[in-house]
């Protein structure tokens, strides 16, 4: 039994800790470092397989959310069913009025990730967008009349008589 294991797998850098960990179990089998080495190829393997079967679980479960959001939003009396088109519309509208236009980043996040399934924001950029709709009372800048008297006439009117 060696002193201390000098453990090495090709092209990776082992976790001090884990080797320190893993000393006394060596030791107790009665390993050499050849012995303890040819195991770390296996315990490679079964760390890559746990790996993807945990990448595999969270995307699975991803994938779940997108479709359960989907379907909630399409069953939504308010905003799915008959409404769906024309919500998808003004949501859109909502999101080309805060700059978010189609490609933009944060548009495609919500795509990735599923937000963009999602009832709530779907309705809440579905209501911007309908705040911004040509018939809408949403108050805009330069709506009404121009004054067309100076500011300080306007600030200060009983000294413009």
């Amino acid at each position: 039994m060696p002193e201390r294991y000098d453990l090495a797998l090709d092209g990776m850098t082992l976790d001090s800790q884990l080797l320190q960990t893993a000393d006394p179990v060596l030791r107790e089998l009665g390993l050499s470092n050849e012995q303890a080495g040819k195991l770390l190829p296996l315990a490679q393997g079964v760390m890559q397989r746990t790996q993807e079967s945990l990448l595999n679980h969270f995307a699975d479960a991803a994938a779940a959310q997108k479709r359960a959001w989907a379907e909630e939003f399409a069953a939504d009396p308010e905003i799915g069913g008959a409404r769906r088109a024309e919500s998808e519309h003004l949501a859109a509208r909502g999101l080309d009025a805060l700059g978010f236009g189609e490609g933009h980043p944060f548009r495609q996040a919500l795509a990735d990730s599923g937000f963009g399934n999602h009832p709530d924001m779907i309705r809440a950029f579905r209501r911007l967008g309908q705040l911004l709709s040509e018939d809408s009372g949403f108050a805009r800048a330069h709506a009404g009349s121009a004054s067309q008297r100076p500011v300080w006439e306007r600030l200060y009117p009983q000294e413009a008589k």
